[in-house]
């Protein structure tokens, strides 16, 4: 009777592609990378719904097949990495996924309104796959970005609500070096630095932001980011350009909550 040993996989996905087993790197070929990627981002799923993605331009048949094969071949010289029940193709349980992982640590810092200086550190530099220009793989680098920015975002926020405004300005720079662009990242990041008390800093974050967005777009960034200075927007714009309300509730343009 044979023995079943059971073997620690684990699939990097972030920073750069890598596949270990017990703590090896086990080399694979381009296809089978992509293949190991695709259905550790997508499944699990029907084989035909990863032959699609990661074959569109063949047909249905013809990329079922070619899946089929790379799957046998992966099987034998992976086993307990792939796990085809119920006719849906996955990665095995158990198998540890650095995206999974990442996901899961943001999801509850940010639901406990935590904000671990080395989980933004982490979320500043997690790119999906750099480097891989499959359609596949660009879709989900992009849902991945996002989702770093809302997380990166939440985190900045919470933590000026604690009065924590160097966290909050990690977290916040974090994003906008994520996005340059970025109004409601650069919004908080000035917010956190009049909390601390950086005025000097938080009017130049703001004078640059507002001449790189108009340079790229052609358009004045929105009166909120004057807002996040505490300031009426008038006062850095022009009269007749103020925040909103500037008069009336005004405990609630206060740099710690996120409004004019």
């Amino acid at each position: 009777m044979g023995i079943n040993i059971k073997h620690d996989w684990q699939v990097q996905l972030l920073r750069q592609w890598e596949l270990r087993c017990d703590g090896s790197p086990i080399p694979l070929a381009g296809f089978t990378k992509r293949v190991v990627a695709g259905i550790a981002l997508a499944g699990p799923a029907p084989l035909e719904a990863i032959a699609g993605l990661l074959l569109p331009h063949r047909g249905s048949g013809e990329a079922a097949g070619k899946l089929e094969v790379e799957v046998l071949r992966i099987r034998n010289r992976t086993p307990g990495l792939l796990d085809e029940r119920l006719g849906r193709l996955g990665l095995a349980p158990g198998v540890r996924v650095d995206l999974d992982e990442l996901l899961r640590t943001a999801d509850r810092q940010t639901a406990t309104a935590q904000a671990d200086s080395a989980l933004i550190g982490e979320l500043l530099d997690a790119e999906l796959l750099p480097g891989w220009g499959d359609d596949w793989a660009l879709f989900y680098r992009e849902r991945v970005r996002l989702f770093r920015l809302a997380a990166l975002e939440a985190m900045a926020r919470h933590s000026l609500r604690l009065d924590e405004p160097r966290r909050a300005a990690f977290a916040a720079r974090s994003a906008s070096a994520i996005e340059p662009l970025r109004e409601s990242s650069h919004a908080l990041l000035i917010r956190a630095l009049v909390l601390a008390g950086n005025l000097r800093e938080a009017f130049s974050v703001h004078e640059d932001f507002r001449r790189r967005y108009l340079k790229e777009t052609g358009a004045e960034p929105s009166v909120a980011l004057t807002c996040a200075l505490g300031l009426p927007s008038d006062a850095v714009r022009g009269p007749g350009q103020g925040c909103p309300d500037a008069h009336a509730n005004t405990e609630n343009r206060s740099a710690t909550e996120g409004g004019c």
